[in-house]
């Protein structure tokens, strides 16, 4: 059986509800902005304080929301300060949602399918809008190289002096898992549980600036960088909400990254 693009079941959700999980993305945001560990730090401490509250007044989707949180910051904290490999780090990335999900599926918190996990499926105007999606994503990175000529030492690191098969296969590697990843954490969790507590529209803007925020010094970087992230997860966000599931926002942003990947390691 198929999956079709499904609509929660809203119940209005209390002031502090809301409080909590707008801060909870706003802190795994600043969290995972990178080489910024003073904001990892930051981020980190403020989930300790969010999640000590949303113990105290438990609800649901508050606890889901923090939970996953709490795990993503403290992977990106071991990264940051114990030098632990990145692949690691991102694969657990992938997998520590996906086992929470179950685990609290298996609680009864989560229905058999998880909102977060489920792949969805493309209706006639969810092909037009992803295909419109990937073309935007690939122009405006392209029109990024041009504009800021980014160093690929930055980004690229040893890939650049490996042979073109051994590039690609890193590339490869690189645009899935930190696709998946994101899109688990922001289209996934995020956008489901702050849905369920503040609505469909200011779900979709509240993690699109989450997601902007993280990629401060990301892949683009700055402000050009922080607005193209929040416009480009806005887009996802879109997608998301059209096919109900992660599984085409994954795709939109494979091809993205991959292109950020390509554009950058012609240039070494």
């Amino acid at each position: 059986m198929r999956d079709s693009p499904t609509v929660p079941v809203l119940t209005p959700a209390s002031g502090t509800e809301r409080a909590l999980t707008l801060s909870a993305a706003a802190s795994v945001a600043v969290t995972l902005v990178p080489e910024s560990p003073v904001l990892t730090v930051t981020g980190g401490v403020a989930l300790l304080l969010i999640t000590s509250v949303a113990a105290l007044r438990p609800s649901p989707a508050v606890l889901r929301l923090v939970i996953c949180c709490d795990l993503v910051a403290l992977l990106f904290a071991l990264y940051v300060f114990a030098s632990f490999p990145a692949a690691v780090i991102t694969t657990l990335f992938v997998a520590a949602p996906a086992a929470v999900g179950w685990m609290l599926h298996r609680r009864g918190l989560l229905p058999p399918i998880a909102p977060w996990l489920r792949w969805g499926r493309l209706t006639p105007g969810g092909i037009a809008l992803f295909i419109a999606v990937v073309a935007i994503g690939v122009l405006g990175l392209f029109l990024w190289t041009l504009i800021d000529d980014p160093d690929p030492s930055d980004y690229l690191g040893q890939v650049r002096n490996a042979s073109p098969w051994v590039a690609l296969a890193a590339i490869a590697g690189f645009a899935v898992v930190n696709a998946a990843w994101e899109e688990l954490l922001f289209r996934g969790v995020l956008q489901t549980e702050l849905t369920h507590t503040w609505g469909v529209r200011p779900a979709l803007v509240i993690e699109s600036v989450a997601f902007g925020i993280a990629h401060a010094n990301g892949i683009p970087s700055g402000p050009l960088g922080i607005t193209m992230a929040l416009v480009w997860g806005y887009l996802l966000s879109m997608i998301r909400l059209r096919t109900g599931g992660i599984g085409y926002p994954i795709l939109a942003h494979v091809a993205a990254d991959a292109t950020i990947a390509l554009l950058i390691y012609r240039q070494a």
